[in-house]
């Protein structure tokens, strides 16, 4: 946990997503001089930045003005995508239409237990998955963080993206990493011959919520059911006993609590909510909320998107970039 601090500390990062920015595939924008940076990628006509300006409070007025100057200078329009409340005003002052994208969960890991009649289900999985023959192995502890075991782990991520029958899902999502990753914590799913069969990957997740964030998750067709669940619960126990206050579960898209403010668009809004009921073509909103809201988690916030301006080529560009079309 030193080093997740040391990077939140040098990066300013409060958002439970903000590990993602720090992807050696976005671009930082920075000024010399004030603290923070503004992580982004560029498509089309647009600069997409992601979890909004990753900034002490004082330092998030002049990056973002910088930002918004320098995408002028080079004739580019700007979209924010899982930008927080907190900044919500922000963005509405410098003329952006702001939007509810989605929602992401979160659960206090100190407090939690797998009592009582709601989690009945989940404990059933689990028991189930154990009594198959199902282990929970950390990467770097139980096993080796080396070029074979991450070989393992690719083919299991091929195998699931191919039966999925598209590309993965990209700039809102984690990487798998590598072997010796320092932040990013893996554990694997055996089966009784020891074969890998499953993994759910853990990135530090950075401000008022320290802790990890439930990024990646891959299995094998032949997975039992409550494979996964037990993965989670056996990081969620070992997260906490190493000191992480929260369990993140990200974020979920098109998944709106209808709390728009001044100025949001009613056709994004009308649009989005369509995505959420019938766009599992683009991604898997209410079944990827179901698997969050199992746990029962103790905080769900809303996120949220940004146009400068507003356009269909906007709306076009971030689905390009996020490779959802």
């Amino acid at each position: 946990m030193q080093a997740a601090r040391a990077l939140r500390e040098r990066y300013f990062i409060d958002h439970p997503s903000g590990f993602l920015a720090l992807s050696p595939r976005n671009r930082r924008f920075e000024i010399r001089g004030v603290p923070g940076f503004i992580a982004y990628r560029e498509q089309g006509r647009h600069l997409v930045l992601f979890g909004g300006v990753h900034a002490p409070a004082g330092a998030r007025t002049p990056l973002l003005d910088g930002f918004i100057g320098e995408a002028d200078r080079r004739g580019r329009r700007v979209i924010a995508v899982q930008v927080r409340e907190a900044q919500c005003e922000l963005f509405r002052q410098r003329g952006f239409t702001v939007n509810e994208l989605g929602s992401s969960y979160a659960l206090r890991l100190a407090a939690y237990s797998f009592a009582g009649t709601k989690r009945m289900s989940l404990r059933n999985k689990i028991k189930r998955a154990r009594a198959l023959g199902v282990r929970i192995l950390e990467i770097g502890r139980e096993l080796p963080s080396d070029a074979a075991t991450f070989a393992q782990l690719s083919a299991i991520s091929r195998e699931w993206l191919a039966k999925k029958g598209k590309k993965e899902l990209d700039f809102m999502i984690g990487e798998m990493g590598g072997p010796g990753d320092p932040e990013r914590r893996i554990f694997a799913a055996v089966d009784g011959s020891d074969r890998m069969i499953g993994f759910i990957t853990y990135v530090p997740a950075f401000g008022e919520r320290p802790g990890f964030l439930h990024d990646l998750t891959r299995r094998t067709a032949d997975a039992p059911a409550g494979c996964m669940e037990l993965c989670n619960a056996t990081a969620m126990e070992r997260l906490a006993a190493d000191g992480a206050l929260y369990l993140h579960f990200g974020f979920t898209p098109f998944v709106l609590a209808g709390r728009d403010g001044p100025g949001a668009s009613r056709l994004v809004s009308w649009v989005l909510r369509l995505l959420g009921r019938y766009g599992s073509f683009i991604y898997p909103a209410r079944r990827q909320a179901e698997y969050k809201r199992k746990w029962l988690p103790d905080i769900v916030d809303p996120e949220l998107v940004a146009f400068r301006p507003l356009s269909l080529r906007a709306i076009f560009d971030l689905l390009i970039l996020t490779r959802s079309i």
